[in-house]
């Protein structure tokens, strides 16, 4: 009786320190959300980037300050303007090491900008296009 008392203390007890499974991964999004948020410096100097991206951030940051975009109906178009320069970004980006790991961090905010402004079920089309050109705009705040 004593053994089949402590296996069910043992039981409740491991049924109640975990987490149901969709709260372990609100927190894990949450964390990764936390990383993506918070780039580094590089010992409080910005990050040195190459030509070829500084090139290409330039032009993400010009397709962003086109106006034209600010109408909802053109969703499609700036969300493939922006991808293809990204590709363009990444096919031509010669970084390494550390500055390298900091613009993933950055591009990876810039990439799930990108997909909800690419989802169609996003009814705020204005707010995923402020939040799309805020993030491509920050790039200076972390980079040369």
């Amino acid at each position: 009786m004593k053994q089949l008392l402590i296996i069910l203390a043992l039981a409740v007890a491991s049924c109640t320190s975990q987490q149901p499974a969709e709260q372990q991964e609100s927190k894990t999004v949450n964390n990764k959300e936390k990383a993506i948020a918070a780039i580094p410096l590089n010992n409080g100097t910005k990050w040195k980037a190459d030509e070829a991206t500084k090139k290409n951030i330039a032009a993400m940051v010009q397709i962003v300050n086109d106006s034209t975009y600010q109408n909802a109906g053109k969703r499609k178009e700036l969300s493939t303007s922006i991808q293809d320069q990204i590709d363009r970004l990444v096919k031509q980006c010669s970084m390494k090491g550390a500055e390298h790991d900091a613009l993933h961090v950055w591009l990876e905010k810039v990439l799930k900008d990108v997909k909800e402004l690419k989802e169609e079920e996003t009814d705020e089309y204005d707010e995923a296009y402020a939040a799309l050109k805020k993030d491509v705009e920050s790039f200076y705040d972390f980079f040369e």
